[in-house]
């Protein structure tokens, strides 16, 4: 069920909405329909749909971490095929329907997006580039080792956590700018993001789990309710939420701990 809050006043008084919002947007399974780190594998590694589909359920299942599930992901790939994933990511992976509508009434009212993903920027960026969106993107890497193999690396990780590879907690959670989070995410793998967010839109694992925990969630399945939601902030002066307390207290995510007053594990 769709969150609604009152409408503004309509006086103008206090910031624009558009002032207050920032957009934290996960890429596969969100911006883009497939999960192109599991269509890469299925694609390009021998048994690839099988051994996809495994490490995927050990990941969702919490028996293994989005590192693990990486580095046995990425042992399946062969770095002579880079050139092939590179025009199979341009070529094969689809926006969502209306990411574009969506991202073009951002862009409007200069509402800030970056793309913070889990997955890999060399194919974000093929799609970006296609797509002719210029986002920033915060992401995993890839690099070839100086043995021909290749491997992930985590610059956006946590210091010390090894929960996840990119700390998507700690990206939401940075109000440095004075602007609230909007965090959009579709996977179970993004749960600290929306125990950390402001706002949460989310669709598939990560629905399923916020109305599990109680993390208030707008809905969504393609991005036209988003849409639709955004334009009634930005456009038609409906106020936003009221602010909501963030942070779980039994969470493993020690940012998420924080937020809810509870550091400590």
């Amino acid at each position: 069920m769709s969150v609604t809050s009152p409408r503004s006043s309509g006086t103008g008084e206090g910031p624009s909405a558009a002032s207050q919002l920032r957009v934290v947007l996960d890429f596969d399974g969100t911006l883009v329909d497939p999960n192109v780190a599991i269509i890469l594998v299925e694609e390009f590694a021998p048994n690839g749909r099988e051994l996809a589909h495994e490490i995927d359920i050990l990941l969702h299942e919490g028996k293994i971490g989005l590192r693990e599930a990486w580095r046995r992901q990425v042992a399946l790939l062969s770095a002579d095929r880079m050139g092939e994933m590179i025009k199979f990511a341009r070529h094969r992976v689809p926006l969502r329907k209306g990411a574009k509508e969506f991202l073009e009434l951002v862009r409007r009212h200069s509402v800030p997006v970056t793309v913070v993903s889990g997955g890999l920027e060399f194919y974000i960026r093929e799609v970006l580039d296609r797509e002719h969106l210029d986002l920033p993107i915060q992401s995993d890497r890839l690099t070839v080792l100086p043995s021909g193999e290749l491997s992930v690396i985590h610059p956006f990780e946590h210091p010390t956590c090894r929960l996840c590879g990119i700390c998507k907690a700690a990206i939401v959670d940075d109000h440095s700018s004075g602007r609230r989070s909007v965090f959009i995410a579709d996977g179970s793998t993004d749960r600290y993001g929306a125990e950390s967010a402001d706002i949460v839109f989310a669709r598939r694992r990560l629905l399923e789990y916020c109305r599990r925990v109680g993390i208030t969630v707008y809905p969504f399945e393609d991005f036209e309710p988003v849409t639709a939601q955004f334009a009634h902030w930005l456009e038609a002066g409906e106020a936003l939420p009221p602010r909501r307390t963030m942070g779980l207290a039994d969470s493993p995510c020690p940012i998420s701990r924080t937020l809810s007053g509870h550091p400590d594990p």
